[in-house]
């Protein structure tokens, strides 16, 4: 069922048939290193028949303080008239085995979100919505695990204090020599270190766009390198990581994240980390991308922008094309693609529209970052 919000903290229960399984499994999909959970509205006359009609697929984001619902979707699988609704409760519903008494959650247009990421984002969970729990973002396997118990005290080799300046998880780095502490944020799966006046760390090579990140309702152009000293957490050492500026909150992005398994103690304000493999530092790929600034505009893309190093302006793109498909797919139908880390291709092909014609254009990627 979905109310009205009245001001109240989120509510989870946990049905007694699964807390004696010690251990819930979530039914988590991954999506380029985003975690993506499926939360089931109950079924009510009016509502779709199917699990599937009623299921919202929620991005868990350790960097989100708040729940938001995509208003379409929550009209979807509540057959509900939202317009002027800006908070809603969602009770009566589940995440697998996981029973949602209540959920707050902010009624937001996240549209522009599926068209970047392609794939159907109906919502954001916030952090603290496993708060009642020992929660593990499991990159390894890619499932979100909850159980129930505590973390040690930190000993800042595997487990470490995950306070900072608000409810969400904090990490404390060494940059170059400089102890920071910095949000974790798994919201940010395409992005390395991001830091603030990026110009003052030293760096291999001088900073350079490298692209644009979508939020809510505004672009944020990106400049990036590579620094030239090593970061420590702890006993881990990230090699000459890549960094990205960011004008607010600092973030230690999926890009670092996925190296390792995060259990998340919420009550104790405490993080451990588990390397997934290998030992000694971790390399950092360079940064290799189509070397263009994308703005969402209803179900395609506009060129913002073609950034210092692309081959766009010779394969035919310029400044405010409309770009309808990458590799024959709509934008916001074109799936997830390889998983960070994997093989990249050595171009895509974006299909552009322009004066009403369309034409395919192949776009080699290019190396941005060494």
């Amino acid at each position: 069922m979905l109310k009205h919000l009245t001001p109240a903290l989120a509510l989870i229960l946990l049905p007694a048939t699964a807390m004696a399984q010690n251990e819930i499994v979530l039914p988590t999909e991954m999506c380029r290193d985003y975690f993506f959970v499926p939360l089931v509205v109950s079924a009510q006359e009016g509502r779709p028949e199917t699990d599937d009609g009623r299921t919202l697929w929620m991005l868990y984001d350790t960097g989100a303080s708040v729940t938001h619902i995509d208003r379409d979707a929550l009209e979807r699988v509540a057959n509900m008239d939202t317009s002027g609704l800006s908070r809603v409760n969602v009770t009566n519903a589940a995440m697998g085995a996981l029973a949602i008494n209540r959920l707050p959650a902010n009624v937001t247009d996240l549209d522009h979100l599926t068209v970047g990421l392609g794939r159907e984002i109906d919502g954001i969970l916030s952090y603290t919505v496993f708060r009642d729990f020992l929660m593990t973002l499991d990159y390894e396997t890619g499932v979100i695990r909850l159980n129930q118990g505590e973390l040690p005290r930190p000993d800042n080799q595997t487990v470490f204090n995950a306070n900072g300046r608000d409810v969400r998880p904090w990490i404390r780095l060494d940059i170059d020599g400089r102890d920071r502490r910095i949000l974790i944020d798994s919201g940010a799966a395409a992005t390395p270190l991001a830091l603030n006046r990026l110009r003052r760390h030293r760096l291999t090579d001088d900073a350079r766009p490298i692209g644009a990140s979508v939020r809510f309702s505004t672009i944020e152009y990106r400049e990036g390198g590579r620094l030239e000293g090593d970061v420590g957490m702890g006993d881990f050492v990230f090699e000459q990581p890549l960094v990205e500026e960011v004008p607010g909150t600092e973030l230690f992005g999926g890009m670092m994240m996925r190296h390792f398994n995060w259990t998340f103690d919420q009550h104790n304000e405490r993080v451990r980390v588990e390397r997934i493999e290998g030992d000694g530092p971790i390399p950092m790929d360079a940064e290799i991308v189509h070397g263009l600034a994308l703005r969402p505009e209803g179900p395609h893309v506009v060129v913002e922008d073609l950034l210092p190093g692309s081959r766009g302006a010779e394969a035919g793109l310029q400044r405010g094309d409309v770009l309808t498909h990458l590799d024959g797919r709509p934008f916001a139908e074109r799936g997830c693609g390889t998983r960070r880390g994997g093989e990249m291709p050595s171009s895509v092909i974006f299909t552009r529209v322009r004066d009403g014609e369309a034409v395919d254009i192949v776009l080699p990627m290019v190396t941005l970052v060494e």
